[in-house]
């Protein structure tokens, strides 16, 4: 038996569920819940079946002055902010910290203003694609149960590399177990998303490739099993708006009277005394651009970190709204996801097999349990 999963980031059921997408193999297919947030949240959850709470990832950053990467910048924070940021600068301090951490992980700094890169950490340290990246992830159950497997990502190669290579070793059955990440469609749908004919050459050219997977599979094994998901979709832009200005224009002071990290689709602040949270708190109830996440919510997204991490009040964009500017860049993408994944009619993520998964599949936490019955059934089989 010749199991296969192919994880294509961002390719959400708003582009699916319309589309044959390998009708002739994938003849089951679901909406399924993304969570809140990116994929630096939602591709854990998937790999582990656990909310990020549990998993301990959600956004990229979170608050530890104590265990930050970025601890040595502090020694130069009394250089002008213009020299601290400019491009060549920036370059150097995500080499140096990367290089002097060892994170094998997702490292970017993106445009988080380098005088506040001491105050935070990265979540993700290790690769998730591999055994011990996340507790408890299906790795960590691979390699324990003794199967033959590898993962494909965008660590090694392209994604039409990927694919090659995997059909290459699905040749000299050189696995059982097949875990392929394709993450180039998430840039395409960021820049294209609302190209309705680029949009459909793109997923034609996947669907190619993954026709081709298939076929080699089968051409070794007469029992395969092909899953194919997403982590989440890709909204299109309704309209930018100037958060940063809005907090601005209170007179705070960065770091002294608290931080913020402005996401695309979200803010997160952290408070240093209770007049900058009343300030704060109150000013962006006012807007109609988003919200400010209560605790009930982020108890339901499963984001209630007890030590705030991520964020002592979160301010959510309404969907399509964006951020504009933000940490992420000036202008904001095309597209973008990370809105709620309840009110978001792009926000879900999509699954499709060529079997009945034998269970329902709902949310990311359902992918994980199909992946986590696969093992069990190769078990079975050994012991049969």
């Amino acid at each position: 038996m010749t199991r296969i999963c192919v994880l294509i980031d961002a390719l959400g059921w708003a582009y699916l569920k319309d589309r044959d997408f390998l009708p002739e193999i994938l003849t089951y297919r679901t909406e399924v819940q993304t969570v809140l947030g990116f994929s630096s949240g939602a591709i854990p959850t998937l790999l582990s079946g656990k909310p990020p709470r549990e998993s301990g990832h959600w956004n990229l950053f979170y608050y530890d002055p104590l265990h930050t990467p970025f601890r040595w910048i502090r020694y130069f924070t009394w250089l002008p902010a213009s020299m601290l940021n400019s491009r060549v600068v920036r370059r150097g301090v995500r080499f140096v910290s990367q290089r002097v951490s060892r994170f094998g992980g997702y490292f970017q700094i993106y445009g988080v203003p380098v005088e506040l890169l001491p105050y935070f950490d990265i979540c993700e340290k290790d690769d998730i694609y591999r055994p011990g990246g996340v507790p408890g992830s299906i790795f960590d159950d691979l390699q324990r149960s003794g199967t033959r497997f590898r993962s494909y990502t965008y660590h090694e190669c392209s994604d039409r590399e990927i694919i090659l290579r995997a059909c290459h070793d699905l040749k000299d059955r050189q696995f059982d177990f097949y875990f392929i990440y394709l993450a180039e469609i998430d840039a395409f749908l960021h820049h294209s998303c609302a190209d309705e004919k680029a949009v459909e050459s793109e997923i034609r050219r996947y669907e190619q490739w993954l026709r081709e997977l298939y076929a080699q599979a089968s051409r070794v094994d007469d029992e395969v099993d092909l899953l194919v998901c997403s982590d989440h979709g890709m909204t299109p832009k309704r309209a930018g708006y100037d958060l940063i200005a809005q907090i601005k224009v209170l007179r705070l002071e960065m770091p002294k009277d608290y931080l913020a990290l402005y996401d695309s689709t979200m803010a997160r602040f952290w408070f240093f005394n209770e007049n900058s949270r009343n300030l704060i708190v109150s000013r962006l109830g006012d807007l109609d651009c988003g919200r400010v996440l209560t605790q009930c919510e982020k108890k339901g997204f499963g984001i209630d970190f007890s030590d705030n991490r991520y964020g002592d009040a979160i301010f959510l964009m309404n969907p399509g709204m964006l951020i504009e500017p933000s940490f992420m860049g000036k202008q904001a993408p095309n597209g973008m996801h990370g809105f709620d994944p309840v009110e978001d009619p792009y926000a879900s993520a999509a699954f499709l097999t060529n079997r009945h998964p034998g269970r329902a599949v709902r949310t990311l936490v359902d992918v994980h349990s199909v992946l986590v019955d696969w093992l069990e059934q190769s078990r079975d089989m050994v012991r049969a």
